[in-house]
């Protein structure tokens, strides 16, 4: 049964932006802070971080149903990472150009089966960065692939069911992938539904030509 959209106010948009600046301007994020005022009243600043990249992951399966893990040490978190293969994608390139690109890079492998898994919006108070989440099935090795020089990554296969129980525990915490793991347990546990039509296409789409309405804002901007 196709579910009702959610309920919505009227006019959602309470901000009346007075202006905007640049912050700071990287190949991989950037930051401009804008003056606001509320349609209440209140007048305020609001700092916004864009993601250069598209963030991209794949929850590959192997025939044993094992679940392609790799491990690498996360210098924000301090802390060392289980996740699925994941990386960020150009504007030029599509999620799923970006990450048949990363599993070859990352892990060696290629998939002969895409379909779309998830999309959400990994930290949408402070940030308007999209994730989106492949499935990936009959896996085979590719020749000659490699990691970056400032990548030290391991590789491992781990039964899909323990990976949700790693999940659970807060063993395995990277959004992506626990968002990923949830979604084909969703799936497998008989919850029905399928991304809209037009946000499907958008994982084969590549961002330049498709941005998203919170990158499109950033066009409107000088950079410093």
């Amino acid at each position: 049964m196709e579910l009702t959209p959610l309920p919505r106010p009227e006019h959602p948009d309470p901000y009346t932006v007075l202006d905007r600046r640049f912050v700071y301007d990287s190949p991989w994020i950037r930051v401009r802070e804008d003056r606001f005022r509320h349609r209440k009243g209140a007048e305020g600043r609001y700092t916004v971080c864009g993601f250069q990249r598209t963030a991209c992951g794949v929850l590959a399966m192997d025939e044993d149903d094992l679940v392609v893990l790799v491990g690498q040490w996360r210098y924000p978190l301090e802390s060392y990472s289980w996740e699925i293969p994941e990386g960020g994608g150009d504007v030029s390139e599509s999620p799923f150009e970006a990450m048949r690109r990363e599993l070859a890079e990352e892990t060696g492998l290629s998939a002969q089966v895409w379909e779309p898994l998830c999309f959400f919006h990994p930290s949408n108070s402070s940030t308007e960065e999209e994730a989106f989440l492949f499935l990936a099935r009959d896996l085979t090795p590719v020749e000659g692939h490699c990691s970056e020089d400032d990548e030290e990554l391991m590789l491992h296969r781990e039964p899909f069911r323990d990976c949700l129980r790693r999940v659970v525990s807060g063993e395995i915490s990277d959004s992506l992938t626990v968002m990923a793991l949830l979604a084909l347990q969703a799936r497998r546990s008989g919850v029905q539904g399928e991304l809209d039509a037009a946000l499907a296409e958008r994982f084969f789409q590549r961002p330049e030509d498709h941005p998203s309405a919170g990158r499109a804002r950033w066009k409107t901007l000088d950079t410093p």
